[in-house]
């Protein structure tokens, strides 16, 4: 039986964007890029778009800035005026933001994601990070972050604070009554008081109850206390997975334990990264992909994995494979994507693989390519896919949208009309 499948356009709104095909078409920096974006994914009627961020410009790699600056990596706009200029622009298309748990005051994320909920009509999602990179924490003002299981139980307390926030508002509490002069009822609009072990907050959040009641809440969790974090509190999780069997493997194990917690698994959706290469024949979906193998920068990849896992791999071994019991304080599921189901992966391949911004490897026709996800996403237990990409490369956008899409739309994988006004209602439509 055919699987409708949900699909998301997944980048970072930066510089990254400047070498890329299409990069003369538009400037990264002006809004027409992305509000152009926006509408050829909902023409595809993809679920959403969803913008990753890291308030900082690392200095892992080489322990300096030097080469983040040059290479224009990790050079990124802020997510969330970028995302209502969408809204503005579109009617459908679920429009989500990565915001960390350790650098935003509750209440400002509460009232931006809140604010941004309002003015697109009920489509935010917010990608729920607590951060992994230390130069980061000191561009607000922290020494350091703390450390990766003690991040988790801070964020737990931080979603129970602005999901109180969120509801601080009756959902019914605004009356604009004009006859009576009356706006809202005050019985129904109430302080939170809130006190934990964290934060502190008074409330209520000065704007209704919004569309959604909350917006969606996305996380990528994927280390042991991650995978916790996100049965408590997620939505909608996103994965790397390097082959079939790991996705499995993740799917599986993230639904077994929201079962054991009480939670339908189908309350949370998973997503999974994919990057396909197409041609028009096999052969020249070979050819590109080389081509793409070829350009893919080892040391650009290998500076992001030094951001994302907090350590210098500058000065590792090319030739041999990552330890597996690395201090890692960042992003341990990044680390156990290579150490745990690819083992003999040397370094060097990992950088090229992220160089590449590849995961699963998928390449072919239009026609091959749609083949391998709906088996994947058969074998491998997913709800939907994001494609990881440089955001702005429109050219492999329209690719997408018009070569792919219509393929997956033919033979029921993907829908050819929203289900309701809000994400939440299209997310949860099937």
């Amino acid at each position: 039986m055919v699987k409708m499948l949900h699909f998301a356009w997944f980048g970072a709104p930066g510089a990254h964007y400047w070498n890329v095909p299409s990069a003369g078409i538009y400037d990264w920096r002006r809004g027409d890029l992305y509000m152009d974006i926006a509408r050829l994914c909902e023409r595809a009627f993809m679920d959403m778009v969803l913008f990753a961020d890291i308030p900082a410009i690392p200095a892992t790699y080489g322990d300096s800035n030097d080469h983040y600056v040059k290479h224009g990596l990790e050079v990124h706009l802020d997510p969330a005026p970028i995302l209502a200029m969408m809204g503005g622009a579109t009617r459908h298309i679920g429009l989500g933001a990565t915001l960390s748990t350790s650098l935003y005051p509750p209440f400002l994320l509460a009232r931006m994601m809140g604010t941004l909920d309002h003015l697109t009509g009920g489509r935010s999602a917010w990608n729920v990070v607590t951060s992994a990179n230390a130069t980061a924490a000191q561009n607000f003002g922290q020494n350091e972050l703390p450390e990766h299981d003690e991040r988790y139980n801070i964020a737990d307390e931080y979603l129970d604070l602005v999901r109180r926030l969120w509801d601080s508002w009756a959902t019914d509490a605004v009356l604009e009554d004009r006859e009576r002069n009356v706006f809202a009822d005050p019985a129904k609009v109430k302080p939170i008081h809130f006190a934990g072990k964290y934060f502190r907050s008074r409330g209520p959040l000065n704007l209704p109850a919004l569309p959604q009641r909350h917006p969606v809440i996305i996380m990528a969790g994927t280390s042991p206390r991650g995978q916790q974090f996100a049965v408590t509190n997620a939505d909608m999780v996103i994965a790397h997975k390097n082959s079939v069997q790991d996705m499995r493997a993740y799917s599986t194990r993230l639904r077994n334990q929201l079962t054991a917690a009480g939670r339908d698994p189908a309350s949370c959706k998973v997503f999974f990264s994919i990057k396909p290469v197409m041609g028009d024949t096999p052969a020249m979906a070979q050819e590109k992909w080389a081509q793409n193998y070829e350009k893919a920068d080892a040391e650009s990849g290998l500076s992001y994995l030094s951001a994302m896992i907090g350590i210098d791999f500058s000065k590792y071994d090319l030739d041999k494979p990552l330890p597996p019991d690395l201090p890692v304080q960042g992003m341990i599921g990044k680390l156990l994507q290579y150490t745990e189901a690819k083992k003999d992966m040397t370094l060097r391949e990992i950088a090229k693989h992220e160089g590449m911004h590849e995961t699963f490897p998928i390449c072919g026709t239009p026609e091959q390519v749609a083949d391998i996800i709906e088996q994947t996403a058969i074998e491998g237990g997913a709800d939907g896919f994001h494609f990881r990409v440089k955001v702005g490369d429109f050219q492999y956008l329209t690719e997408i949208v018009t070569k792919l899409m219509p393929i997956l739309q033919r033979r029921g994988l993907a829908r050819t009309s929203y289900a309701g006004p809000t994400l939440r209602e299209n997310l949860f439509a099937f």
